[in-house]
């Protein structure tokens, strides 16, 4: 059984359906963009908040490029980490220049509406790059997307630059895999600026130089040499050159032993085998289901195939490495899959038993794939639709942002208890800068004896903090959430901290400077 669709062929089409097909194609990207930014935005709008904890950071940064009229933007928040107002560097500055005007008139509704464009735009491209590469059933592999991980979807919908870097990955498949190479110089520098795992460009166009070598015995060194120019121009012809050099090697450096280094982000670590199971099957089912392909025909794997087969591979180690690649192998994998099976024509009818080889029984494939993808789909939506529900509400640190910001001095520094609380008192509060934020190797690169005292101070060891917190870090308020209890009891019994502050999640006390 042949369920491909021919690609030519010598039949006359008549010339109304071969204007109702013309309609139809034209019409196809239209209903994929739609569909990616109605899904997007719905789920967004789910809360009245962001969804993830660093969105609130990146649309606040975004307004203040608008409001400082400048690339290069002055930033006094964390004065005591790598990112002081002599080292700051926005290396995103590229998805805050995307995001400033609908974040500065639109608000956290405005952002929503920019990542969803963002979404549909990433279906659209993929749609487009199969129907490039003549895989059949384009419309269905594409909607696939939205089947393959929970998380993976999760991440595309937060307000960061996972989606954009995927966006332009795609992108650049396109360049390779229509040869032409140069157009990687752009596509390279914008990644730069994007993102500061730039590197993974260059790296994606040597795998395509490799699989080019492998099935073709040619040797193609253009891609990569445009891509490295590209990232050279980019970090180069950059506002915060050289800084940005300098913080890629200490941001990127600290990550590349994690195992050693302080506890940061979740994001950082891997997934048990277990997680991965259970929110990303379709991800690895897509990978195991293109291996078997081969399996089915007799042609042997072609550039494009193999690219994609090594890009899945790359990715999957990554995401082995650190759960926050689970924004990039699901749709490399997937990608592989489809190109795998979708371009190729597989003769059925050998593989079944002859009372299956029935004219009626043509499209149980088509449809079994349609079910599948139609079952797993429904499954990742509704479990990112429960993950979104389960955020921090909007409000959460906005009473106590909103306190310090009346009750202290412009540009005071505020003492937190947890890294983590940086971004939501940074948006509701510009007012004052303070102690930690973003990632906590920020605070530890840039000075590891306040490092290794604060989180003796946090973790409630120093029977009186207040010492350490108005002599060593010169600070006078110190903001808490409610879970941080063992820091709560050492304060209790501190008669230099006076609780002046308190709401259901936050606690703010006063560092008296009398010696009690």
């Amino acid at each position: 059984m042949d369920i491909s669709l021919p690609l030519s062929g010598a039949v006359a089409v008549p010339v109304k359906a071969l204007r109702l097909r013309v309609r139809i194609t034209a019409f196809v990207p239209m209903l994929v963009f739609g569909a990616g930014f109605a899904l997007a935005y719905g789920l967004l709008t789910r809360i009245p908040g962001f969804i993830g904890t660093d969105d609130y950071y990146h649309s606040r940064i975004a307004t203040q490029i608008i409001e400082q009229h400048s690339l290069r933007l002055t930033f006094p928040w964390l004065p005591l980490t790598i990112l002081s107002p002599e080292r700051f560097v926005d290396h995103h500055l590229l998805y805050h220049l995307y995001l400033a005007p609908w974040m500065y008139w639109g608000g956290i509704a405005g952002a929503k509406l920019a990542q969803s464009l963002i979404v549909g735009a990433i279906g659209v491209t993929f749609w487009s790059l199969l129907r490039f590469l003549r895989v059949h059933l384009a419309l269905v592999w594409t909607l696939a997307l939205l089947a393959i991980s929970t998380p993976f979807l999760y991440r595309m919908l937060m307000i960061r630059t996972q989606a954009a870097a995927v966006l332009l990955l795609l992108l650049a498949l396109h360049v390779l895999f229509r040869g032409r190479y140069r157009w990687l110089v752009g596509v390279a520098f914008a990644f730069t600026w994007l993102y500061n795992g730039f590197i993974l460009l260059p790296v994606i166009a040597a795998l395509y130089m490799l699989a080019t070598w492998v099935t073709e015995r040619r040797f193609v060194w253009q891609p990569v040499a445009y891509a490295l120019l590209g990232v050279a121009l980019g970090l180069v012809i950059n506002p915060y050159f050289p800084q940005n050099i300098a913080f890629v090697v200490d941001h990127l450096g600290e990550k590349m032993d994690i195992a050693s280094s302080v506890r940061v982000g979740s994001e950082w670590y891997p997934y048990t085998t277990l997680q991965l199971l259970d929110h990303s099957l379709g991800a690895l089912l897509v990978l195991g289901a293109g291996l078997l392909a081969d399996s089915f025909h007799r042609a042997g794997r072609d550039k494009v195939e193999t690219t994609l087969l090594l890009i899945a591979l790359l990715t999957l180690f990554m995401l082995f490495e650190s759960r926050r690649f689970i924004e990039y192998y699901p749709v490399f994998a997937l990608l592989f899959c489809a190109v795998a099976w979708g371009r190729r024509v597989i003769r059925w009818r050998q593989f079944v038993p002859a009372w299956l080889v029935r004219p009626q029984l043509d499209f149980v494939p088509i449809l079994a794939l349609v079910g599948v993808v139609a079952y797993l789909g429904i499954g990742v939506v509704s479990d990112t639709n429960a993950d979104i529900q389960n955020v921090k509400d909007v409000s959460y640190l906005s009473g106590a942002s909103a306190w310090l910001a009346s009750h202290t001095e412009p540009g005071e520094l505020i003492f937190q208890t947890d890294w983590d609380d940086f971004t939501r008192l940074f948006y509701y509060n510009t007012h004052n800068v303070y102690l930690v934020g973003l990632d906590p190797t920020y605070l530890q690169v840039a000075d590891p004896f306040l490092w290794n005292q604060w989180v003796a101070i946090t973790q409630g060891v120093v029977e009186r903090p207040s010492v350490l917190i108005r002599d060593t870090f010169g600070a006078r308020y110190v903001v808490s959430d409610t879970q941080h209890q063992d820091f709560a009891q050492t304060a209790e019994g501190d008669p230099n901290l006076h609780l002046v502050y308190r709401d259901a999640t936050s606690m703010i006390w006063y560092v008296d400077d009398a010696d009690n």
